[in-house]
Parts: C-alpha cells; sequence; structure tokens
C-alpha cells in the first residue's frame, strides 16, 4: 500500500468520508492541525501528501519527506508552496479543483441573484395572475411590462460585496462573480492573501469587515467558538437597510433570532439560507413562515449547495490514482 498524508482542516464526519473514499491501493492518515514533531513523523513515510491550503510547503517541508512523489494541492491556489523546492527534488505538483466547492459557490450566486431579483415574490404574483387585469397578445410594440406592478427589483451590477469566510468556496465564488460588474468585491479571513493572489483575483480585503459600505453580504464562515453566532443583530443592523444576505457557511455561525427581527423590521432586503443552527429546519421555525409569506423575499434550500451526488465528487485521490497508473496528471502545475 501507498502512504498518503492528507493535512487538512475538515471536521471528524469529513474525514471519515474521506478515508471511506480511499482506493485500497492508498494507507492514508488523515492531520489536522499537527504539531511538528508529528508531521516530520509522517512525512518521513509519506509517498504522496494532499494539502488544503493547511501550512506552508517549503524546503524544511521536502527534506522531511524523503519518499515523496507527488503533492496534490486540493484547491486551485499555491502561493504557499515552493515551487523552486518542490522541483528541486523531483517532486510533482497538482493543483486539482474541488468540484463539491465549485457547486456552493454556483448555489451562491442563485441565491443571490435570486434575491437581487425579488425571484419569491415575481413567482408568486405569476402564479397566481389577477383576473380584472385586461390582456393583449404581445409584439414589437405591444406589451405590458411589469405587469404585476412589482417594486425594486435590482442587479449586482455596482453592487459592493462583501465575503466572509474565503476558503476554496470563496475563491470559487469570487471567479463567478466577477464578470456582473460590482463596484467592489471585499473579503474578510483570519490570514490575509498575499497582494498578488489579491490583484490576480480582483478581491479587497476588509481587516475589520465595515458593514456600512455593504450591499450583499456572503458568509461562509467554518464553525468555531470563535465564529459561533458571529453574524449577528449588529452585523445586520450596521448593513445599509436594504441590502441582503446569503448564509452558506457554517449554520450556527449565524444568528437567526436576530436575522428573523431585522427581516421583520424591514432593514434587510432579503435574506437566503442553505444552512441552519438546527437541520433539518422545524416546520415553525420563523424562516419557513417567512419564506411563505408572499410579502418576503426569503430563500431556504435543504443544506445542498454542495449537491447530492456524493460519489460524483469524491475525486480527491483521483490526481494519485493516474499516477500510480502512469496516466498524464490533469492538473498538474507545470510553469
Amino acid at each position: 500500500m501507498h502512504p498518503v498524508l492528507w493535512l487538512t482542516e475538515r471536521g471528524k464526519r469529513h474525514q471519515q468520508r474521506a478515508l471511506q473514499a480511499a482506493p485500497p491501493e492508498l494507507q492514508v492518515t488523515i492531520l489536522r492541525q499537527p504539531d511538528s514533531d508529528t508531521l516530520r513523523e509522517q512525512l518521513r513515510q509519506a509517498e504522496f501528501v494532499i494539502s488544503e491550503r493547511r501550512g506552508v510547503i517549503d524546503a524544511a517541508f521536502m527534506l522531511a519527506a524523503p519518499k515523496l512523489r507527488l503533492i496534490v494541492r486540493l484547491g486551485s491556489l499555491h502561493h504557499d508552496i515552493d515551487l523552486l523546492a518542490v522541483r528541486s527534488v523531483g517532486v510533482r505538483l497538482s493543483c486539482q479543483p474541488v468540484f463539491g466547492a465549485m457547486m456552493v459557490a454556483e448555489h451562491c450566486v442563485m441565491m443571490l441573484l435570486a434575491l437581487l431579483k425579488t425571484l419569491p415574490t415575481a413567482q408568486m404574483l405569476t402564479r397566481v395572475p389577477q383576473r380584472h387585469q385586461s390582456r393583449q397578445r404581445t409584439d414589437e410594440d405591444t406589451f405590458h411590462y411589469n405587469w404585476a406592478g412589482m417594486g425594486t427589483v435590482g442587479g449586482l451590477a455596482g453592487k459592493t460585496v462583501l465575503i466572509m469566510g474565503m476558503g476554496e468556496i470563496g475563491i470559487e465564488l469570487v471567479r463567478r462573480l466577477q464578470p456582473f460588474g460590482l463596484q467592489h468585491l471585499y473579503y474578510h479571513k483570519r490570514q490575509r492573501f498575499p497582494s498578488s493572489v489579491e490583484a490576480a483575483l480582483g478581491i479587497n480585503y476588509m481587516a475589520q469587515p465595515d458593514y456600512r459600505q455593504v450591499d450583499v453580504l456572503i458568509t461562509l464562515l467554518p464553525y468555531s467558538n470563535e465564529t459561533e453566532h458571529l453574524i449577528d443583530r449588529k452585523v445586520f443592523y450596521q448593513l445599509p437597510r436594504g441590502a441582503v444576505v446569503v448564509q452558506a457557511g457554517s449554520g450556527s455561525t449565524l444568528d437567526e433570532e436576530a436575522l428573523v427581527a431585522a427581516l421583520d423590521s424591514g432593514h434587510l432586503g432579503g435574506v437566503a439560507l442553505d444552512t441552519f443552527e438546527y437541520e433539518p429546519l422545524h416546520p415553525d421555525h420563523p424562516l419557513v413562515s417567512l419564506a411563505n409569506s408572499p410579502d418576503s423575499n426569503v430563500i431556504l434550500t435543504p443544506h445542498i449547495a454542495a449537491g447530492t451526488q456524493f460519489a460524483q465528487r469524491m475525486g480527491d485521490y483521483d490526481e494519485i490514482m493516474r499516477f500510480l497508473r502512469g496516466i498524464p496528471l490533469r492538473f498538474e502545475v507545470k510553469r
């Protein structure tokens, strides 16, 4: 069997799923925040390393891994990998996109556009048209624009967006938001990206989030003691009136009671959530009532942003297996 060392921040449930998906040819060891001695011990035997941007891979790292043949970076950035050090010892590097992160990013864009276009209200008004309205067959000069008399229907162009939490999902989301002509695209995370990464992605860092200038708040925060209910009443009321919120991070990072109050007060222009503090969502939850109200711009989805085909996105070992079978790598970094 071929020893594989996986460096991650995944929780136990996701780690177990990754272990279960491992091909029988691989002996996988997963480490989360290992101390230096444990890391060195595991590196001594590792033929392959899977890294999720957890710790710098430099000359010292390579020196500790004499049997290493391939590094697989799950994600599309490799700014924290010393390419010269890797290549100097003949180790290959592959940056493999994360399918699940792409799916969540797509879901966020969908929910965001639906909020700005007030899709829940638009659907309701279209499904229950008024009987008393006169109707004409449309042609080049005959049509009835906004025949439902809807209020503000907006879009992303010219908006200021802040992404809270900037892992692989955030990176994929940024790439999908860029074509919409935003005024500003900010991010916040514990450790700032190098300026070269910010320039390549077209993003700006907010060390201390200034919610007062944010039209769209997207939360992708992982759960920890520091992030529990980090998105709270204070955050909601610092946002400008009419701002919208998209939640696809860990459910308990957002204070749902405060969110409902901000919606009821009319301060927020809409919210979309795919994750919740308690799952499945209880039918008596106030968010459910709001989502069923024709006057509320609320979208709820049952934690499906990453898709439902787990087998399809469990390709974390694909590059390693291609390497072992002598097949060209799909995502090798060659420059």
